[in-house]
């Protein structure tokens, strides 16, 4: 039986109640933030889940392409799922893209990372 050491664990049993879990969660302050960000390029996000941040940011015009370890999150039907690329993403070498932390901050409105934050976001770009 899979448990913690499985990467695909936790979605796998959260993706058929992950969005009515997560509904008071407003992914508008990641959306804005990830928006501006992303410009005129596209978005890779990891543990894309049900896609409730790559949704709105695909509405917006952006492409979003999403990788996560759960296929119970990412198919199609009632459980999860979204219409969007699910690939994974190497460099125009054809060979995995190294990424590089550009930013690290405390929440999505850009405050200062510090020793005293209780959550973090941080930003990777392409190396």
């Amino acid at each position: 039986m899979a448990g913690f050491g499985d990467p695909a664990f936790y979605g796998d049993r959260w993706a058929a109640v992950y969005d009515d879990h997560h509904r008071q969660m407003d992914p508008g302050p990641a959306v804005e933030f990830l928006a501006g960000l992303a410009g005129d390029g596209r978005v890779l996000e990891l543990a894309i889940g049900t896609g409730r941040v790559a949704l709105p940011l695909a509405a917006r015009g952006i492409t979003v392409e999403g990788i996560d370890a759960s296929a119970a999150m990412t198919d199609p039907g009632p459980a999860g799922g979204h219409p969007l690329q699910l690939a994974d993403r190497a460099g125009p070498d054809g060979q995995p893209g190294r990424p590089g932390l550009s930013g690290r901050y405390a929440g999505w409105d850009r405050s200062p990372f510090t020793a005293a934050s209780d959550s973090h976001v941080s930003v990777y770009q392409r190396a």
